[in-house]
C-alpha cells in the first residue's frame, strides 16, 4: 500500500504561475493551498485542482506561514513546494518511490533548477541547490524564520533526491531585482534587531567578495553573460542589504 503524500503551497498573488505548479503535483493524496491575501485569479486557478484552500493575512513570515500550512495536511508525509516550482516528471515518480521505501526519520532533499532570463542556470552558485521539502510532519516541521526558511531536522537522514524541481522564480530581470531588494530590507530588518550593526570597509569587501564568489568560485563564468549579470546582482543585494543595515543604526 502506498504512503500517503500531501503537496503543501503558499501563495499570494501568483496567477501567472500557480497553475504549472498544480499541475505537476495532482499526483499528490491532496494538495493544500495557504494562501496570504490574493487579489487576482490565484485562488480561482488553485480551486481547480483542491478544495483544501485557506487564508492567512496575519504574515509572520516563511516559516511561521509554511508550518500553519504544514499543519493544514493530513498525510504524515509532506512535500513542500512554492508556487513558482514544478516537479519534474522524473522527479515525481522518485519521491513516490522515495516515500513508499522511507522510514519516518528520513528527510528528502530535492534538487532545484532555476530558470533565469530565458536559460535554466547549471553554476553560479545556483545549482546543484540541494533543499529538504520533503519529511514525516509527525517528526520535522518548518522553523519560523522570517526569511530563507529550512525544515527543522536536526538528527534525520537525510537523502539527496537526483530529480529536478525546476524553479520558475524569475519572470522578469525587473521583478528578479526588486524582490532581491525586498529580501535586503527584510535581511537588515532582521539583523537591527539582534543589535547588529556594520562599517564601510565591511560593506565593501563583502560585496566585492560576493561577485567574486558567484563569478570564480562557483563557476559563474560558465553560464556564460547570465552568470555575470547573476553575480553582479549578488553583489548589488550583499551592498543593498548592509547598506540598509547601516543606516538603520544610524537613526
Amino acid at each position: 500500500m502506498n504512503k500517503r503524500i500531501s503537496a503543501v503551497i503558499i501563495c499570494k498573488n501568483e496567477e501567472a504561475r500557480i497553475k504549472s505548479c498544480l499541475q505537476s503535483v495532482k499526483w499528490a493524496d491532496e494538495i493544500v493551498v495557504l494562501d496570504s491575501g490574493s487579489n487576482d485569479r490565484t485562488l480561482e486557478i488553485a480551486s481547480e485542482f483542491t478544495d483544501k484552500i485557506y487564508i492567512n493575512i496575519d504574515w509572520k513570515g516563511f516559516g511561521p506561514q509554511k508550518r500553519l500550512a504544514e499543519s493544514y495536511a493530513t498525510s504524515d508525509w509532506v512535500l513542500s513546494i512554492d508556487s513558482d516550482e514544478v516537479v519534474s516528471e522524473i522527479l515525481r515518480n522518485e519521491i513516490i518511490a522515495a516515500v513508499n521505501s522511507a522510514d519516518e526519520n528520513s528527510v528528502f532533499r530535492l534538487n532545484r533548477l532555476t530558470y533565469f532570463c530565458g536559460k535554466f542556470i547549471r553554476h553560479s552558485g545556483w545549482y546543484p541547490d540541494r533543499i529538504v521539502r520533503l519529511y514525516n510532519k509527525k517528526h520535522y516541521h518548518y522553523n519560523d524564520a522570517f526569511v530563507h526558511e529550512a525544515v527543522y531536522c536536526d538528527g534525520a537522514r537525510v537523502v539527496n533526491l537526483k530529480g529536478d524541481l525546476l524553479h520558475y522564480q524569475i519572470l522578469s530581470l525587473e521583478d528578479y531585482i526588486d524582490k532581491r531588494n525586498k529580501y535586503a530590507r527584510a535581511w537588515a530588518d532582521n539583523h537591527y534587531a539582534k543589535g547588529k550593526s556594520t562599517n564601510i570597509a565591511e560593506i565593501v569587501l563583502r560585496s566585492l567578495f560576493a561577485f567574486f564568489r558567484h563569478y570564480i568560485i562557483r563557476l559563474g563564468v560558465l553560464d556564460g553573460y547570465h552568470g555575470f549579470l547573476i553575480s553582479v546582482i549578488q553583489m548589488q543585494y550583499t551592498f543593498n542589504k548592509y547598506n540598509f543595515l547601516r543606516f538603520r543604526n544610524s537613526k
